[in-house]
């Protein structure tokens, strides 16, 4: 935490020294300017980037999970968070800020930036996983010590509650009914309306 303060601080730093040379080679006033068209450009991108993001959200927020034929494009999505980044950078007064703006919104950057992360993400996985798991608060799901220092919430239990089940058998037992004719079926999709 003690880092961000100091190279938010460094930053501001630089960005008033910007700003003072700026103002000394045009009028303060265009500065001012600038700085005005630069946050009503920033708040119109964040408006346009979180609208395409917004559908999304709201489902999983609903239900939990993305419904895969209502999730957008990769490439769709790539593009409406980084209109969003640069929003936000556009809303920092500030040359910096408004220059990194200008290369989040460039799709050369855009592709380095996704691929940046993948490879963060991939490299990371084990690290997000126990992190994810201690934001639940339980056990985590997928192996190791959660949120409960690898303490079974349900007291000492040496075995797995459904026996070895899962680790034996891949096929799920079960019967299966027939379908009457005359049931009504289902034309479109609950998302289409």
């Amino acid at each position: 935490m003690g880092q961000i303060v100091g190279i938010a601080i460094v930053w501001f730093i630089i960005e008033m020294l910007l700003w003072y040379l700026l103002a000394q080679f045009m009028s303060g006033w265009w500065v001012f300017m600038w700085f005005i068209i630069a946050a009503v450009i920033g708040v119109s991108l964040m408006r346009k980037g979180m609208a395409a993001l917004n559908p999304m959200a709201q489902q999983m927020k609903a239900g939990g999970m993305m419904n895969p034929a209502m999730r957008p494009q990769e490439s769709t999505m790539l593009k409406s968070v980084a209109m969003a980044a640069a929003g936000i950078l556009l809303l920092i007064p500030g040359v910096l800020s408004d220059l990194l703006a200008l290369l989040v919104v460039l799709p050369p950057v855009q592709k380095k930036l996704k691929d940046a992360a993948n490879n963060y993400v991939m490299n990371n996985q084990q690290k997000m996983m126990e992190m994810m798991a201690k934001q639940m608060g339980g056990q985590n799901p997928f192996g190791g010590a959660g949120g409960m220092g690898g303490q079974n919430p349900f007291g000492q239990q040496s075995q797995n509650p459904f026996g070895d089940v899962f680790k034996q058998h891949t096929t799920v037992d079960g019967t299966a009914k027939s379908v009457p004719k005359d049931v009504k079926k289902i034309t479109k999709s609950a998302n289409d309306e």
